[in-house]
């Protein structure tokens, strides 16, 4: 692709085509009266000319950008975060990011500078394990990003060990707590909404950013069903809803598609676990909840009703089967069952009496 400088009015522009349509772009360079200084600021032109043909060429070819490799990592960090909600883990990294990373190009960031960014964040007294792990696997995600825009050749991330964290306890609810919960109010507009989120998580697996951002126009009636785009992972889900899901939402009025299942919850900028340590302890469940508990209950349950591990890792928007595979291992019910099966053995037989 050709880049041309042209002159109109006395200032220089970029003249080139792409897709079809023709482009012209500022250099922001003023000619003058001074000849000198002309030639200086022709010379500057040419030069950033040369640049963007050579990364036209280099995109043609499907080669590396030669120049974008000296771009700051923080600089790449902070325009992927823009599109992401504030409690991703690379927006809430910035700050560590910023302070280990400083200027550091792209093409800088080796498996050295790596080590050393875990052990940073590792480091960090308000940082525990899991956190640090999340925000070190942002910082992997960014590099991945530049590898897969030609800006690196490969990610070097690939060749050094993410930070390992001990597994965690998933806390889940029985169907005697849920139902605890159910019958137990929470005060004031907010709590009753955010009570009523909360079960119908814990009927759709659905992550409180979904149902922060589910709209009416995501609720189908024929089946009776969500068809939800995920925030977190992109992944459409579609999850059917039972009599008590539709009963939670269902309010007999029609809405426009636009409009959030949960109004108060989808702007509120309060923070909503409150309600929900105040709610568990006056159902009198002694269990710490959040809002994740109420997928993790969904899920648990869902296995032990005898859902196979495909079906509700569909429902939950899981890219691996392993990630759903981990809800297996508190199912209690699920247990019993399987030890109930073995077989019966004589009772004389195992005390060896014949």
């Amino acid at each position: 692709m050709s880049v041309y400088i042209r002159e109109k009015r006395g200032r220089l522009y970029l003249d080139y085509r792409m897709l079809g349509k023709r482009h012209w772009e500022s250099l922001g360079i003023k000619l003058s009266t001074d000849e000198k200084m002309n030639r200086e600021a022709r010379k500057l032109a040419e030069i950033i000319r040369a640049k963007l043909e050579l990364r036209f060429a280099a995109g043609d070819h499907g080669l590396l950008d030669p120049t974008a490799g000296r771009r700051p990592l923080v600089s790449l960090a902070e325009e992927l975060a823009k599109d992401m909600p504030p409690e991703n883990p690379l927006p809430k990294s910035l700050p560590y990011l910023r302070e280990y990373a400083a200027e550091v190009q792209l093409a800088a960031v080796t498996e050295r500078w790596l080590d050393g960014y875990k052990a940073f964040l590792l480091g960090q007294e308000a940082l525990g394990e899991s956190t640090a792990s999340k925000y070190y696997s942002a910082v992997v995600m960014v590099l991945r990003r530049a590898v897969r825009d030609r800006v690196l050749p490969r990610n070097p991330a690939e060749a050094v060990k993410g930070i390992t964290v001990p597994e965690s306890v998933r806390v889940y609810l029985s169907a005697e707590e849920l139902g605890k919960l159910a019958a137990t109010a929470i005060g004031g507009a907010l709590g009753a909404e955010v009570r009523r989120a909360f079960l119908f998580g814990a009927c759709t697996g659905l992550r409180v950013s979904d149902l922060r951002s589910l709209t009416w126009g995501q609720v189908e009636r024929d089946p009776v069903q969500i068809v939800k785009r995920q925030g977190k992972t992109g992944r459409v889900v579609a999850v059917p809803l039972n009599a008590s899901a539709w009963a939670i939402i269902n309010d007999g009025q029609i809405h426009h598609k636009e409009s959030p299942v949960f109004p108060l919850l989808a702007s509120t900028g309060t923070n909503t676990n409150q309600y929900l340590t105040v709610w568990a302890k006056a159902a009198g469940i002694e269990k710490a909840i959040g809002w994740h508990t109420a997928r993790h209950t969904f899920a648990t349950m869902s296995l032990e009703s005898g859902a196979d591990f495909s079906t509700v890792s569909r429902m939950l928007g899981h890219t691996k089967m392993q990630t759903t595979a981990v809800y297996a291992k508190t199912t209690d019910r699920a247990k019993r069952e399987a030890v109930d099966a073995l077989p019966v053995l004589d009772a004389d037989l195992t005390r060896g009496r014949a």
